[in-house]
């Protein structure tokens, strides 16, 4: 991996700055999210583009369940959805809620499609 294959972005959100670390890989993309002054694991989901059966990604949730699966399950999905390609976001933020997380993807939809 090069380091022009990896971009870091910082995000001013309704609940503070949020570091954001994109790692594009050969296969996929890798997202970290956090709401710290260092990376660390979190709450994690995986999504891949749709199969020419399906008209969406689909979505899972790793060792985790509840509201904040489903909203890094939704931002995974959109990636996917902008990028045609395998997406793992990992999110360590003690503040992600709806209004944060839609925040947060026009951000991202600004870093993935310009």
């Amino acid at each position: 991996m090069d380091s022009e294959d990896i971009r870091h972005f910082e995000a001013d959100t309704s609940a503070g700055k949020v570091r954001v670390r994109v790692m594009d890989l050969d296969n996929g993309t890798l997202l970290l999210l956090s709401d710290s002054d260092r990376f660390r694991l979190g709450i994690s989901a995986v999504a891949i583009p749709p199969s020419r059966d399906e008209s969406e990604p689909a979505s899972s949730g790793l060792f985790t369940t509840g509201l904040d699966t489903i909203l890094v399950r939704t931002l995974a999905e959109r990636i996917v959805s902008w990028t045609g390609r395998t997406c793992m976001a990992v999110v360590a933020m003690s503040g992600l809620n709806q209004k944060v997380l839609l925040e947060l993807m026009a951000f991202l939809k600004d870093c993935f499609l310009t």
